[in-house]
């Protein structure tokens, strides 16, 4: 399988922020000292509302301009990956500090207002959240979905309109995350609207974390008045108690998302990449910062020590990480650490702390469009490398960055800013939260053209339909003429095969078969397992069609990117054991011999793996794989199971849908040679050999690629759903052939 999605590991959001402002909206500091001023320009004032530090003392905000040069490092990262993902391996990190600034300003708020009135008010808290981001992020979607229509090919268009639905609605990190454990998805080409994940796990935060200020205020309620005491002494005794309470609170939500993080990151670390609750805990750690008590705060806010150590953290974890390691879990700490010593000890108040070098003014103004610079940007880039088909290069790179940083200036003066400090809206709470109705424009937009997709085709296919037929015919030397007609499937109208879309391809992660059964399941003639990943999975539906004609039962046993092999492979993109497919397919095999016990079995694979003691891959790791599938048969056929392999299917090494869509007309531009399509050592050739000659290996690529090259239109039907998976509708055209093939390999499907 390839590499994990670039972005999966690129996206930050700078949406939790108090943006610097006029006075009451700028972000407050840790240590309730004086303002230090901002170097790098002149409005950095403090604020004129107070608000009651922990103990109970009134202490005046403050501007953190070091704060706002974290922000800006933390962008920098993230775009510069972005643009440059070789050069800065672990700059998808940036997002992990801008979860803990987010939490830490966002709690601030929060605690300043319980300790100044003893309450949340929930509407004016989402309210100013709603003010302060919806209206930017519906521009920007906005914007991307007319773009998308002009670059992007048709193909694209209905994924990207999903996704830019669940950005606007902020569950596009589930949505990302479900993509991530379907493997089709997983290697699709990047949407210019998937780093709203980010927004979307802050969003939820910004749901849910202002509950257990709820909470603790209704605990505090406990602390009873008594007689000596005023009615204030038992306000600031229950705010106290309250405070208490939600440390505690905190705490417990930080460890709990913590631990689940590096438990889920282990075990599915393409969806823990997403999902909300691996990444809660960095938010909450910055949450955690702002609720020190005050003496405690103010202590460690003089430790300049903590703010280099810190800085020195999010510097190295740009460099050290890496998209093949498995991440957030333990590996997150690195960044998020290194964010939370930053904001304790690189206020002006640390002695000789990072604060002159995180406030200078370039730092302070990059921070401050940091929201809308990273908005801006990724579609910016997935649209420009889409539109010229090459990647980012040393000219376009400065050119995207100085244009996303001039909209993001835009944005940021004449939407977040006016939005933010419009009158109608000051001091309103359910009038700011209606603000969130923005979000319904690129909803509409994108719900009225999926609304209007035509239904998926009904599979049928005509006489101007052969598909595998044409290279049948010319194998036999009898070609046929074909009439030019619309290519079916249209390359937007994919569908995938029945196993997959019942759940019968298991993920990357699981260890556990799924069995699914098909055909005559009643009184078979013959019962045929068909085992391996879902390049095996290619052949279930001409299997299928088989299986009721001749009243076989078909069983399935598949995992995404796992062949039949005894072998210890690694997990694509992570570079670690591959024990789940290893598990699986010890189970598979005690499966197949104490319960299933199939006639026949049928396997092939996708020939990319590496294995542990090959982590190069190569020849010598396709070996080792086909000598595991040589074991396992040798099992297999020990206990009377008879086996026939597959030999792989070609790998086109481009987005055969997303090509055909940009050439309609001619799609013969998208071909590639039988050369290149075709991978020399595969695991199926050298297990058949070791196998010394006891298990079949039917080739299928006659009717796939020509003598010269691999077509991705045969016979009027599309070939490819990908770049290496074939069509359910190319693959039943092969069913005639495959079963010839079958019946000329196999004795006992012959004898059926």
């Amino acid at each position: 399988m390839p590499p994990r999605n670039q972005e999966q590991q690129v996206t930050a959001d700078v949406a939790g922020e108090e943006p610097p402002g006029p006075p009451g909206e700028n972000p407050a500091g840790p240590s309730g000292e004086k303002p230090a001023g901002d170097p790098g320009r002149q409005a950095a004032a403090p604020a004129t509302n107070s608000s009651a530090a922990p103990g109970g003392k009134p202490k005046q905000r403050e501007f953190r301009p070091d704060i706002q040069g974290l922000r800006a490092l933390a962008v920098g990262m993230v775009v510069f990956y972005h643009l440059y993902p070789s050069l800065m391996t672990g700059g998808f990190a940036g997002v992990d500090v801008f979860f803990v600034i987010s939490g830490f300003l966002i709690t601030g708020h929060m605690l300043r207002e319980y300790r100044r009135t003893g309450r949340i008010g929930l509407p004016e808290f989402w309210g100013r959240r709603a003010k302060r981001l919806v209206p930017a992020a519906a521009l920007v979607l906005t914007v991307t979905w007319v773009a998308s229509h002009l670059v992007l090919p048709a193909a694209r268009l209905a994924d990207t309109a999903a996704q830019i639905r669940a950005s606007a609605l902020y569950y596009e990190n589930w949505q990302l995350a479900w993509n991530a454990v379907d493997y089709l998805k997983s290697d699709a080409a990047a949407s210019p609207v998937q780093h709203f994940w980010s927004l979307s796990v802050e969003e939820q935060f910004y749901l849910g974390w202002p509950f257990l200020f709820v909470f603790a205020a209704v605990v505090a309620l406990t602390v009873r008045r008594r007689p000596r005491h005023s009615g204030k002494d038992v306000e600031q005794a229950r705010r106290d108690r309250g405070h208490h309470v939600l440390i505690l609170l905190a705490g417990a939500v930080v460890a709990g998302s913590l631990c689940y993080s590096v438990y889920y990151t282990r075990v599915n670390p393409s969806g823990a990449y997403f999902v909300s609750t691996t990444r809660i805990w960095e938010l909450g750690l910055g949450g955690l910062i702002a609720l020190l008590p005050g003496r405690l705060g103010r202590g460690l806010a003089r430790l300049g020590v903590l703010g280099w150590a810190g800085l020195g953290l999010v510097i190295a974890s740009a460099f050290e990480l890496s998209g093949t390691q498995a991440f957030p879990g333990v590996l997150a700490l690195l960044p998020a650490g290194g964010a939370a010593l930053l904001i304790l000890g690189g206020s002006a108040a640390a002695r000789f702390g990072p604060s002159r070098l995180t406030s200078i003014r370039p730092l302070v103004f990059i921070g401050g469009i940091s929201y809308s610079l990273y908005l801006w940007h990724w579609p910016l880039i997935v649209l420009w490398t889409t539109w010229s088909g090459r990647p980012v290069g040393p000219v376009s790179g400065p050119v995207i960055a100085v244009a996303a940083v001039l909209l993001s200036w835009l944005s940021k003066i004449w939407v977040e800013d006016k939005v933010r400090t419009a009158n109608l809206l000051s001091g309103h709470g359910w009038r700011s939260v209606s603000t969130a109705l923005a979000a319904v424009v690129p909803v509409v937009l994108v719900s009225i053209y999926i609304a209007a997709e035509p239904a998926p085709w009904d599979g049928r296919l005509g006489p101007n339909y052969p598909g595998a037929a044409v290279l049948a015919a010319k194998l036999a030397d009898r070609p046929e003429k074909i009439k030019p007609a619309p290519v079916v499937p249209q390359p937007d109208a994919i569908s995938l095969p029945k196993y997959w879309k019942q759940g019968c391809l298991v993920p990357v992660a699981a260890p556990t078969p799924k069995e699914c059964r098909y055909g005559d399941t009643s009184h078979p003639v013959l019962t045929v397992a068909l085992v391996g990943d879902s390049m095996a999975g290619d052949w279930f539906t001409p299997l299928e069609k088989i299986a009721a004609g001749r009243h076989w039962e078909l069983v399935t046993n598949l995992h995404s990117v796992c062949p039949l092999s005894s072998a210890m492979m690694i997990t694509p993109g992570t570079g670690g054991p591959y024990t789940s497919c290893h598990s699986w397919g010890a189970a598979v095999m005690r499966d197949l011999i104490t319960k299933i016990r199939p006639d026949v079995v049928i396997t092939s694979d996708w020939p990319g793996l590496a294995t542990v003691k090959h982590p190069k891959g190569g020849a010598a790791a396709q070996q080792e794989i086909g000598a595991g599938m040589d074991a396992y048969w040798d099992q297999l056929e020990s206990h009377h199971i008879s086996v026939v392999a597959i030999k792989e299917s070609p790998d086109m090494g481009l987005n055969v849908p997303d090509c055909v869509s940009k050439n309609p007309s001619s799609p013969a531009k998208c071909a590639v040679p039988a050369a290149r399509a075709l991978k020399p050592n595969l695991p199926t050739v050298f297990a058949t050999k070791a196998a010394s000659g006891r298990v079949p290996l039917i080739n299928m690529n006659p009717l796939i690629c020509g003598p010269a090259s691999c077509p991705s239109v045969i016979g009027n039907v599309l070939v490819y759903q990908d770049s290496h998976h074939l069509t359910s509708t190319y693959a039943l055209t092969t069913a005639p052939y495959l079963e010839a093939r079958l019946r000329n390999a196999s004795k006992t499907i012959a004898e059926a």
